[in-house]
């Protein structure tokens, strides 16, 4: 696929190769957010949630063009630092979007949100140790920072309660309407199974049951911890129930079954 330069070409005279590479990757961006504004708008409500829900969108395309992801298919991973500052992992990066990077997180957060951000690729640092690195792949790390002159008001998080009775829906509508629901807390033991699932399970309900002795992470590719799932809160989650936990005999011939989880179950 080709695309036209705009009247503003990149190719100036005296322009520095690191804004070369930041205006192309504008560019890009621009060329992307022309064709499908409605479906970037809709990726996440901030930055962080924007790449970090991109493994979802990538995975829609996947699925489109009958695709599976694979160990080396591209990802991202966005963490927020102590100090605010957002840390963006990109996983198998594409040569030409990895060149691009810099430009279409500006572009990014300038589109979007209303967001003038610095940006600084930085050298990884063991990644791989915290699992964060999936596949022990090639990564680039980008350091992004809100510009002290953005004029913007950030939308803060409501109070969360832990209230049955501030639910909107009681909670026996609510395990009706969400058979196969999932609830865990942060030490991952599961604290309730909707009534699709407790099927598929041998469960004995006076025992305390922990998340990795029943299920399995399909998609994305990552550790199931806490930490790891709050990362990726705008991202469809495939899990699976291990055979020995579903009462299945037939180890050799039946993998579990699979369940897709999306985002808030």
């Amino acid at each position: 696929m080709e695309y036209q330069m705009r009247d503003d070409s990149l190719c100036h005279e005296g322009l520095k190769f690191e804004e070369i590479q930041e205006r192309f990757g504008e560019e890009f961006f621009n060329i992307c957010f022309d064709e499908n504004e409605r479906v970037l708008r809709a990726v996440g409500g901030t930055l962080q949630d924007f790449f970090n829900g991109f493994d979802a969108l990538l995975e829609h395309i996947r699925t489109s063009f009958g695709k599976q992801a694979t160990l080396e298919s591209p990802s991202f991973l966005c963490k927020e630092l102590p100090e605010g500052t957002l840390m963006l992992h990109y996983f198998h990066p594409h040569h030409v979007v990895g060149f691009a990077m810099l430009g279409m997180i500006k572009a990014a957060g300038k589109k979007i949100y209303r967001l003038d951000v610095e940006v600084e690729q930085v050298a990884n640092e063991k990644l791989c140790s915290d699992g964060s690195n999936p596949g022990n792949c090639s990564c680039l790390t980008f350091l992004i920072k809100e510009c002290e002159n953005t004029n913007t008001t950030k939308n803060l998080p409501q109070g969360t309660s832990q209230v049955p009775a501030d639910l909107r829906i009681s909670i026996n509508t609510f395990c009706r309407a969400f058979p196969f629901h999932l609830m865990f807390e942060p030490s991952m033991s599961v604290l309730q199974l909707g009534e699709g699932l407790r099927k598929q399970l041998r469960w004995d309900t006076h025992k305390v049951l922990k998340f990795e002795d029943c299920f399995e992470i399909v998609s994305p590719k990552i550790n199931a911890t806490f930490e790891r799932v709050l990362l990726r809160l705008s991202t469809p989650f495939v899990i699976r129930t291990k055979p020995e936990a579903s009462g299945t005999e037939n180890k050799d011939k039946v993998s579990g079954h699979g369940y897709e989880i999306g985002e808030g179950n």
